[in-house]
């Protein structure tokens, strides 16, 4: 295969990685995936990201706050303060994305309020400072369609689903307000065919390809640590589900990546 390979989400800072990460980032370009984009979920941390981003000319990175995170954030910050550092972090060479930020009812439905206006504030400065979102969605469609739907009217912001397994209707109105999806190694796991049917229904030209890494490691690497060089087994899937060749798909989700983040 001679196209590049994206991984348009990973963690790279997480302590999964302290033993090998130089082995891990040198194995995915061994394995043709080329640009990796590491992702914050807190802004205590966005310092460890930043600087696995400097220090490698493929990685850039993110600034955000994970909807699980926002409990703890929240408890010694106040929202103004969590705009302004997000706006602060997006100053800084090698930061092209808002997020992880989204909504997650499923593990923690007592903070909906608090989660919504988190979210709110990241699709805000997204849109604002023209920056794409990176959405992390579970147990929340209906609110999050009306969190992006309003953000898209009132700022034109952009962005991802990331780690897409919700409905074909969800995907239907993330893809409607303009926003891509990426598909996991999730896609690769057994019993998943409702989820085999939204990659066929998503047109190729607003597909991303993740690895979540270090979680949801593909089949056949299911039950290890994932990492980036393991987003092959990924774009593999895709390619069969849409009867196309590996190569094709790996030249337009790359392209897809780069027509979404600015990285000049």
């Amino acid at each position: 295969m001679n196209s590049k390979i994206v991984d348009s989400h990973c963690h790279l800072d997480f302590k999964d990685f302290d033993n090998d990460r130089d082995e891990v980032i040198k194995n995915a370009k061994l394995n043709n995936v080329d640009f990796l984009l590491s992702i914050s979920v807190n802004l205590e941390n966005f310092n460890n990201v930043h600087k696995i981003a400097k220090n490698n000319k493929n990685i850039w990175c993110t600034t955000g706050i994970h909807p699980n995170n926002v409990e703890k954030e929240l408890s010694s910050t106040r929202l103004e303060e969590i705009q302004n550092s997000l706006i602060l972090n997006l100053e800084n060479e090698k930061v092209i994305g808002v997020g992880e930020t989204g909504l997650d009812f499923f593990k923690n439905n007592l903070n909906k309020k608090n989660q919504i206006e988190s979210f709110n504030i990241h699709l805000q400065v997204s849109g604002k400072k023209k920056f794409p979102t990176i959405v992390h969605m579970r147990e929340a469609e209906e609110d999050t369609d009306f969190c992006i739907t309003q953000a898209v009217k009132k700022y034109d912001t952009k962005g991802l689903i990331h780690c897409f397994t919700s409905t074909k209707k969800f995907a239907k109105l993330a893809l409607d307000n303009g926003f891509y999806i990426s598909f996991s190694g999730i896609i690769t796991f057994k019993n998943v065919s409702d989820l085999i049917d939204v990659v066929k229904y998503v047109p190729l030209d607003r597909i991303l390809v993740e690895t979540d890494a270090p979680y949801l490691a593909p089949v056949p690497q299911r039950g290890k640590r994932n990492e980036p060089s393991y987003v092959y087994y990924t774009l593999e899937k895709i390619a069969d589900i849409k009867n196309k060749s590996l190569d094709e798909i790996a030249k337009v989700t790359t392209t897809n990546f780069f027509s979404l983040f600015s990285t000049a």
